[in-house]
């Protein structure tokens, strides 16, 4: 269990509103010219591993924005390319967003935001996220799935479960690495600790206090407690609805590796393919 009262501020906003909604967020952002500047990322390495800044967001964003999260010290940016209004759409933000990241030289992860309660099945959701991607020339080497709010969801936990195994079995039909982004309470509402999910899926939790720099928790894993499947964590959302670089975020932090190893396994991890940009494989890999 999370420290008490981490816990019980977790039950709160659970009640309070939907579970850890990703940032939907509109810039009205000028000329690529202006500058923008930000405090350098926090970081956070021990003797056993080293940890990678990120941050994840939804609307697209501009080239001066993105570069300034790279001096910022952020490595990686989670970008939505899925999201659930409707039936699910391609979010066609996604594309100047990861071709922007790919300028800045960031490292660029995709999530999707499905839409439980739609016509369209889980793998026909994630097509619309593979071929929208594909389709402008962007690879795709691995997916994060976003299982949180479960008031969005369907009631019967074994719908949802067949939901997000139709997406893992698509993904991995195209040979993509896939990642949950969810916490202990999203995962237990929404799939009842659906316990028997193939192991080599990686997670991405949350724990937060509230919204701001002030409901931080640690950007660490020291809080993380088996769950579910999941024995441990990739990556931790630790700080929600936060402004950096001009563009409300949730600030993130993964595991990169032993400290002696990050450099070169970041340098490892190539930014296109063939002259294509390339997302995915750059966190739990």
């Amino acid at each position: 269990m999370f420290k008490i009262l981490a816990f019980s501020t977790l039950l709160v906003l659970a009640s309070a509103r939907p579970q850890a909604e990703l940032i939907s967020y509109s810039h009205a952002y000028g000329n690529d010219s202006q500058t923008i500047k930000a405090e350098p990322a926090t970081v956070v390495v021990n003797n056993d591993v080293s940890f990678g800044q990120a941050v994840d967001f939804s609307a697209a964003t501009s080239l001066t924005m993105l570069t300034c999260l790279k001096k910022a010290n952020y490595k990686t940016v989670f970008v939505r390319a899925l999201s659930p209004a409707g039936n699910g759409v391609f979010d066609i933000n996604a594309v100047t967003t990861i071709r922007n990241a790919y300028s800045a030289g960031l490292g660029i992860e995709v999530y999707m935001t499905p839409q439980p309660i739609s016509s369209l099945q889980g793998y026909q959701q994630f097509d619309l996220l593979y071929n929208g991607l594909v389709n402008n020339g962007i690879t795709v080497r691995a997916i994060w799935i976003q299982v949180t709010s479960p008031a969005n969801w369907q009631k019967s936990t074994s719908i949802n479960i067949n939901f997000i195994n139709s997406i893992i079995a698509r993904a991995k039909q195209y040979g993509l690495t896939v990642g949950i982004y969810s916490n202990q309470y999203d995962w237990n509402q929404i799939t009842g600790n659906w316990v028997t999910l193939s192991s080599d899926i990686l997670l991405w939790y949350w724990n937060v206090y509230g919204p701001g720099v002030s409901g931080e928790t640690k950007p660490n894993f020291t809080d993380f407690r088996a769950f579910g499947p999941f024995k441990n964590a990739s990556v931790k959302q630790y700080g929600q609805a936060e402004s950096v670089c001009q563009i409300t975020v949730n600030r993130d932090v993964y595991a990169v590796g032993i400290p002696s190893m990050a450099k070169s396994s970041q340098e490892a991890s190539a930014f296109s393919k063939n002259g294509e940009i390339v997302v995915g494989g750059f966190v739990g890999n």
